[in-house]
């Protein structure tokens, strides 16, 4: 059995985490073995591995960093696991430990290998919530307002935030005083993609919300214009960089996708 919800945060933290997803798999039979996708993303996350016989992180229960990537991962569920996934907005990771995301590999980390002091109760805490995602989403609330009590907001983050959202790479080096150049450089050292990487996952994800309010009548073609692509041709291209499939087979193996299977594009 998979089970995967994804929430919204409070939104007095909307413009630090986009969303908290929830992994349940509990494995029927020995044979049972699923797969599912994960997209390219531009954001740290924070996972809490809260219970499992042998994690995806081929470790244990704990707290882990997953640094952004631009290869699409692929998740083998063959053991029963539990775990939360806090996505951050780009650069967040950075503004909350000080950490350049530039010097991370694309690899999964245990928290402690970054030197972070995390209190682990709360993985006991989330685990005796287990059975009630009401209350596990108000602790994840209460537990990261406090976090975030005494961030403060700074213009180059919320620029960076901006961009997630109209995908404007223009828009974005107007509103930096710093020369092209020099932005680029803070963005990578911030976030460890670049302004344009951002611009392009966040413009493919505003695509697969279209096709999935729209999958019973799409025109691929205005969806290539409405998100300012050259042409449909370079659309698919995108397209088959981010997933590896043409749009109309990623709807014919849409539910191994864990954010299309999601309301939340994160």
């Amino acid at each position: 059995m998979f089970s995967f919800k994804t929430f919204e945060p409070h939104i007095e933290l909307q413009k630090w985490i986009k969303s908290y997803w929830i992994v349940n798999y509990q494995k029927i039979n020995f044979n049972n073995i699923q797969e599912k996708i994960v997209i390219p993303y531009d954001n740290v996350c924070l996972l809490f591995v809260i219970d499992t016989s042998n994690s995806i992180t081929s470790s244990k229960t704990g707290i882990y960093v997953c640094p952004p990537t631009m290869n699409k991962q692929i998740l083998k569920f063959n053991e029963n696991i539990y775990y939360i996934d806090i996505s951050l907005y780009p650069g967040v990771f950075y503004k909350l430990f000080g950490i350049p995301v530039s010097q991370l590999e694309d690899r999964i980390y245990e928290i402690n290998e970054l030197s972070l002091d995390f209190d682990l109760s709360i993985l006991e805490i989330l685990h005796d919530l287990k059975e009630n995602i009401h209350s596990t989403v108000n602790y994840l609330n209460n537990y990261f307002f406090k976090i975030f009590s005494n961030i403060n907001e700074d213009s180059i983050l919320m620029n960076i935030y901006q961009l997630t959202k109209n995908c404007n790479l223009d828009t974005f080096y107007q509103q930096n005083r710093l020369s092209i150049r020099q932005v680029q450089r803070k963005v990578k050292e911030f976030t460890g993609v670049t302004p344009k990487d951002i611009q392009r996952i966040n413009r493919f994800y505003n695509t697969l919300k279209t096709i999935k309010i729209n999958k019973n009548l799409l025109d691929f073609g205005n969806i290539a214009t409405e998100n300012n692509f050259y042409d449909q041709s370079s659309f698919i291209k995108e397209f088959k960089f981010f997933t590896g499939f043409t749009p109309k087979q990623f709807l014919e193996n849409s539910d191994n996708f864990l954010q299309y299977r999601c309301n939340i594009f994160s």
